[in-house]
């Protein structure tokens, strides 16, 4: 549980999370920092004047008691980059948030963490691809985590609930109030099974700036990021390009050429930013999450019939690895690059092969 010190530290003006963890090197608690000379500050921070006597005023205490207070009245935690139980996977980002606050029940370091994001206009096929991905995600012990917004994210988070898997939504406001408030009812459900995540104080209202700051939450708090239905323009290829920056994997649900929340996901598709999902247990086998049962006999696979010549080629060099990385085949194929960009997408999209983590490839089983 963060201490009053804590807080106030994640609440002084210039300081972001790097110069926060330069700073934390130096002292053995904010408390310490808190209680710094002015002329050690001033060695620190140069002429940030206004920074230097924010510290030494403790200016934002009486700010942070008052929030302290309503985290007691609510059994709200705030988590302090240092403490044990932060999560693990957040402090890998390099922007990763100086303190957070936390209402819920369950631990957000997971074993498997999965985030689910997606347009606010779901049609029939987002709901169906949404409810059945998580339906395939429950025996594998994961958590979902998404943004509590209208469609996919409240999809996702209903269908959990359903599924009594733990799921966890990121806010971008503070915990005194729910956005949207039609949401407000299963916000109170998740408390009881996940949680609400944010790093916004009390008092802090929806504004747009906060949700790209939301938006790095969501992938950080993931394993892996699964987009259903958004325009190619939309919150949720913030997200997705966030986690790859993060260095997680991205997975996309394709859909019908022309449909305006289909575009987000084709182009995550088409340009390789993302895995297509022809089926759920997609993306169990690319996340390695499937459990190891021995086999006797390997399964024989046939060559499809309907290949074109490029592609009888590359689909002839994959055969022969367990998984290949595409500069391999490059070399190997010879092919002019984009005449094999296009043929190992018609072959992914036809779930002849499959893109792997770090753009290798497979063939289907």
């Amino acid at each position: 549980m963060a201490s009053i010190y804590d807080i106030a530290f994640a609440n002084i003006h210039g300081i972001g999370p790097s110069t926060a963890k330069e700073i934390m090197k130096i002292y053995s608690s904010t408390e310490d920092f808190f209680n710094e000379s002015r002329s050690n500050l001033e060695a620190i921070f140069k002429k940030k004047t206004k920074t230097i006597n924010e510290i030494l005023n403790k200016t934002m205490f009486p700010k942070v008691e008052k929030e302290m207070e309503f985290m007691e009245k609510y059994n709200i935690k705030c988590l302090f980059f240092t403490s044990e139980d932060y999560p693990k996977r957040l402090l890998q980002l390099p922007d990763n948030p100086i303190c957070f606050y936390f209402q819920g029940n369950q631990d957000l370091n997971m074993d498997r963490m999965v985030g689910i994001v997606g347009t606010r206009n779901a049609t029939d096929y987002g709901r169906e691809q949404t409810e059945s991905i998580i339906s395939e995600l429950k025996e594998y012990n994961v958590g979902i985590v998404s943004g509590l917004a209208y469609g996919i994210d409240a999809i996702a988070h209903r269908q959990s609930i359903k599924a009594d898997i733990p799921t966890f939504a990121v806010l971008g406001h503070g915990l005194d109030m729910i956005y949207p408030k039609d949401n407000h009812d299963l916000a109170l459900q998740m408390i009881n099974n996940g949680g609400l995540v944010t790093e916004f104080m009390t008092k802090t209202k929806p504004e747009r700036y906060n949700f790209p700051r939301r938006n790095r939450i969501i992938a950080g708090l993931c394993d892996c990021i699964i987009v259903i239905e958004a325009a190619k323009k939309s919150g949720s290829l913030v997200t997705a390009d966030l986690a790859s920056q993060y260095d997680r994997e991205v997975f996309a649900v394709p859909g019908r050429v022309g449909d305006i929340y289909s575009e987000g996901c084709n182009y995550l598709i088409s340009s390789q930013r993302a895995s297509i999902i022809h089926d759920p247990k997609d993306i169990i086998e690319i996340m390695n999450w499937e459990f190891n049962t021995p086999t006797l006999f390997k399964k024989e696979v046939k060559k499809p019939t309907n290949l074109s010549k490029d592609e009888s080629i590359i689909y002839d060099i994959i055969l022969g690895k367990e998984e290949i990385h595409i500069d391999d085949i490059s070399i190997e194929c010879a092919m002019n690059p984009s005449v094999l960009a296009s043929c190992l997408l018609n072959l992914e999209l036809e779930g002849i092969i499959r893109c792997m983590p770090k753009k290798t490839y497979k063939i289907c089983s």
